[in-house]
C-alpha cells in the first residue's frame, strides 16, 4: 500500500491511498471468509459456497463494502503510525476515486487542528481592580442578617410594601376568563414584582377581606403571545396580610446570633469578610483579563466539526436541565423572549468561543511546557482531604479518575495563570 500526505487548509490532511491488485483481492477474499456464512447458494453447505460462486449469485459487489472498510480502516491506521504531526478531531472523510480489478485509489480527508500563532502573552499590562467596601455594603450585609432573624407576624395593619399577603384572584380580558389566570390562598411578597404592571402597588392600603378589581396590561414581550399587550382585570380579594418584624442590631442580639460580642466587633468582621470576598473576586476577573486577552488576539477560527460538538453539548446539557425542572427548552426560550434560532446562534457562538479558548491554552501549555506531576495531585488530595476532616487514607477511597483529571485540569490552569502573571505586569 502506498501513499502520500498532502496539508490542505484550516487543518485538513488529505491522505492519497492507492491499493494493489493484490491487496484488493487481499481485502476481498477476508471479506468473503467473514462473510461467506451469510449466503445460501443451492448446492452448496451453508458457508462452503466458493467467493466466485456467491459473487456470481448476489453480484461482484457482495463482499466489496466490507473490504473497503479493512482497506480504510488499515491505511488510516498506517497514516496515524507514521505521522505523528496528524491529530485527528473527527473521523476522515473517505472519497473513493478508482475501484476496479486493477486495485483501488482513495483519498481520506482527515480533519484536525489547524495550526495557528499564538498572539503576543508576556510583556503585557494588565490592572487589578481596586478592592474598597464601603459603608453601604457593610450595611446591607448586616440587613440581610437581620432579616434571617426576623419574624413574619399576622397583622390587621392595612397592605404596605415588603408584607406578605395571602389572596385570592380571578383575571379576566374582555370580560371572559383565561387560562393560567386564576389562584386561590396564593402568596404574594408586595413589592417583589412578581406579578405584571402594577398589580401589586394597587393592593397597597388594602385590609383583610377587602375586594378589589386590579386593572394591568400584559407586557408586550410576555412569554404567552395570546395574552401580550392585552388589558386585563383581576378581581382580588385579601384573604391574610403578614408583616416582617426585624429584630434591633445591638450587642445583645450580636452576643446571641454571632460569635462577636459587641456591634463593632461585628460590624469590622463583615468589613474584613467583604474585604476578602471583593480581593478573591478582583483576582479571579484579573485572571479573566489576561487569559481573554490572550484568546482574542490569537486569530484563527475554531473548526466546525469541534464547534458542532460543543453546540450539541451545551444544547443538550440545557435540555436536560430544564426537563429535571418540568419544562420544556422551547418553552424557557419562549419565556425570555427569544426564539429558538436566535437563541441557538447565542449558543453557537457560545460554543466556537469555548472551542477557541480551550485550543488557545491548549497551545499555550505545551509551548510553554507546563506540566503537572502525580505528586502535585497528591499534594493536592492531602489538603482536600484535610479540608473535608477525612484521613488521606479514607479520602481516597471517593477519589476516581474524573475527580483526579479535574484535580489535574485545576493544577494545570493554576500553573499556567501563575506562569502568565509571571512574565506580565500587574498594575
Amino acid at each position: 500500500m502506498q501513499y502520500k500526505i498532502e496539508k490542505k487548509d484550516n487543518g485538513v490532511f488529505d491522505a492519497t491511498i492507492n491499493v494493489s491488485k493484490e491487496e484488493w483481492n487481499d481485502a476481498l477474499n477476508s471479506a468473503y471468509e467473514k462473510n461467506k456464512g451469510k449466503y445460501n447458494i443451492p448446492g452448496f453447505r451453508k458457508g462452503h459456497a466458493p467467493r466466485n460462486i456467491i459473487e456470481k449469485n448476489y453480484g461482484v459487489g457482495a463482499f466489496v463494502n466490507e473490504a473497503i472498510d479493512e482497506i480504510y480502516y488499515k491505511a488510516y491506521t498506517l497514516v496515524l503510525k507514521e505521522h505523528e504531526e496528524i491529530k485527528p478531531i473527527d473521523a476522515p472523510k473517505l472519497d473513493i476515486k478508482k475501484l476496479d480489478d486493477t486495485g483501488v485509489d482513495m483519498v481520506l480527508s482527515i480533519p484536525c487542528v489547524p495550526e495557528f500563532k499564538l498572539a503576543q502573552y508576556k510583556g503585557l499590562s494588565f490592572t487589578k481592580q481596586k478592592v474598597k467596601v464601603s459603608a453601604k455594603q457593610i450595611d446591607e450585609e448586616i440587613h440581610n442578617s437581620l432579616l434571617r432573624s426576623s419574624r413574619l407576624v399576622e397583622t390587621n395593619k392595612p397592605v404596605k410594601m415588603d408584607d406578605f399577603v395571602t389572596l385570592d384572584f380571578d383575571g379576566y380580558i374582555d370580560g371572559k376568563q383565561f387560562d393560567g389566570g386564576k389562584a386561590d390562598n396564593y402568596q404574594l411578597k408586595i413589592g417583589s414584582h412578581s406579578f405584571i404592571d402594577t398589580f401589586e402597588d394597587q393592593l397597597v392600603g388594602l385590609n383583610v377581606g377587602d375586594k378589589k378589581d386590579v386593572l394591568v396590561t400584559f407586557p408586550e414581550n410576555y412569554h404567552e403571545k395570546s395574552l401580550a399587550n392585552k388589558p386585563a382585570t383581576f378581581k382580588v380579594e385579601i384573604k391574610n396580610i403578614r408583616e416582617r418584624i426585624m429584630p434591633e442590631l445591638n450587642d445583645e442580639f450580636v452576643s446571641n446570633s454571632t460569635e462577636f460580642e459587641t456591634v463593632e466587633q461585628y460590624k469590622a468582621s463583615i468589613k474584613e469578610k467583604l474585604t476578602n470576598e471583593a480581593n478573591e473576586k478582583a483576582e479571579i476577573e484579573l485572571d479573566n483579563d489576561i487569559l481573554d486577552k490572550i484568546i482574542d488576539d490569537t486569530e484563527f477560527n475554531a473548526p466546525d466539526v469541534m464547534v458542532d460538538e460543543e453546540f450539541n453539548r451545551q444544547l443538550n446539557g440545557m435540555t436536560q436541565q430544564m426537563k429535571y425542572q418540568g419544562l420544556r427548552l422551547e418553552d424557557y426560550v419562549a419565556y425570555i423572549g427569544k426564539t429558538m434560532d436566535d437563541f441557538k446562534k447565542e449558543i453557537r457562538v457560545s460554543s466556537a468561543r469555548n472551542v477557541k479558548a480551550r485550543l488557545v491554552l491548549e497551545q499555550l501549555i505545551r509551548t510553554e511546557n507546563l506540566d503537572i506531576t502525580e505528586k502535585d495531585i497528591d499534594k493536592k488530595v492531602e489538603e482536600l482531604a484535610k479540608d473535608s476532616g477525612k484521613s488521606v487514607e479514607e479520602f481516597k477511597k471517593q477519589v476516581n479518575n474524573d475527580m483526579v483529571n479535574r484535580i489535574a485540569n485545576e493544577l494545570l490552569m493554576k500553573r499556567l495563570v501563575d506562569f502568565l502573571r509571571a512574565n506580565n505586569t500587574i498594575n
